[in-house]
């Protein structure tokens, strides 16, 4: 896009008028000396989507946001990551888009809210507590209803292909994982967490209250905390390999765990930033406590999360092998 004769990019003012010049003048090679402008151009098209923008204005922002991201535009800066979640929920549709837009329009609707749903989980995933992962989970929680609407060959229509350095582009791929995953949920809202789980090699199960995860992996007690960091709090899970399997019950900042080759239920209290993964992921053998007590009878703090879990502890010890 050229300069305005009179001023910067940023100088130009934003109306229904021109916008649609001003993303098409738009080409996915742009000089890293406009690189700021056309941030700073961004951050005035989305202020322009906001309530009572009509929703061919959204859209075209959203077309803008696009091509500046395959343009490379942002870098390394990863502030680009708070502007399409904005931009997401600036996409939903209102009662009245609903009544006044042309089926088209909402169709593009979906496809530009699932476009921005994969670039958002790129390096990011829904169960993580690092920022891009919460920002990705902001824009998800809002807007995976509406992405399961998305429709392939309207996808098509806005992607764009770009070899530029630091290019943010969403494929196919990505975005057709981000339409089943909200169809999955849809039908299931277990399908997020057991997504999540798969992505760590986990293949896990939710049975009568307790996630129950067999695998070939070394170390129950490792993919137990990985599993449960990720299911958050309140959680019961059961890891399991051919030959052992650990338990953990987790409930605020009490947990309990128990390993068939350590018949004993060990207590650890678990406070932010500790989680179940950072406490047990070290290969230095059981974290120390002073809780310790046998598998049964078993104690009140173990009996405690396991009602409160609606978990039959018997069951649970009978599966410990």
């Amino acid at each position: 896009m050229a300069r305005s004769r009179r001023g910067t990019l940023s100088d130009q003012t934003v109306t229904e008028g021109n916008l649609n010049a001003q993303v098409d003048r738009i080409t996915t090679t742009i000089a890293p000396s406009e690189h700021a402008e056309h941030r700073a151009l961004a951050r005035k098209w989305l202020a322009s989507a906001g309530p009572g923008s009509s929703v061919a204005h959204r859209i075209t922002v959203a077309r803008g946001y696009i091509k500046l991201l395959a343009a490379g535009v942002w870098g390394v800066d990863e502030s680009w990551r708070g502007e399409v979640r904005d931009l997401v929920h600036a996409l939903r549709p209102t009662e009245d888009d609903q009544a006044d837009a042309s089926g088209e329009q909402l169709d593009e609707l979906y496809a530009l809210i699932a476009i921005g749903l994969a670039l958002l989980l790129q390096d990011a995933n829904l169960h993580g507590g690092a920022g891009p992962d919460l920002i990705a989970r902001s824009a998800w929680d809002e807007t995976q209803e509406l992405a399961a609407f998305a429709d392939e060959s309207v996808v098509d229509k806005f992607l764009v292909h770009s070899t530029q350095l630091h290019a943010r582009v969403a494929t196919e791929s990505e975005v057709q994982s981000v339409v089943e995953l909200a169809m999955a949920a849809a039908d299931d809202p277990n399908a997020e967490l057991i997504a999540a789980l798969e992505a760590e090699g986990l293949q896990a199960e939710l049975m009568d209250s307790v996630w129950v995860i067999d695998g070939d992996f070394r170390t129950p007690l490792r993919a137990a905390a990985r599993a449960a960091t990720l299911i958050g709090s309140p959680c019961v899970v059961l890891a399991r390999n051919t030959k052992k399997s650990t338990v953990l019950l987790w409930r605020d900042s009490t947990l309990a765990m128990a390993d068939s080759t350590v018949p004993r239920w060990r207590v650890y209290r678990i406070v932010p930033p500790t989680t179940p993964q950072s406490k047990f992921g070290g290969g230095e053998g059981l974290p120390s406590t002073r809780d310790i007590f046998p598998l049964a009878p078993a104690p009140e703090q173990v009996r405690t999360l396991a009602e409160q879990a609606g978990v039959q502890l018997p069951m649970l010890l009978a599966a410990l092998r």
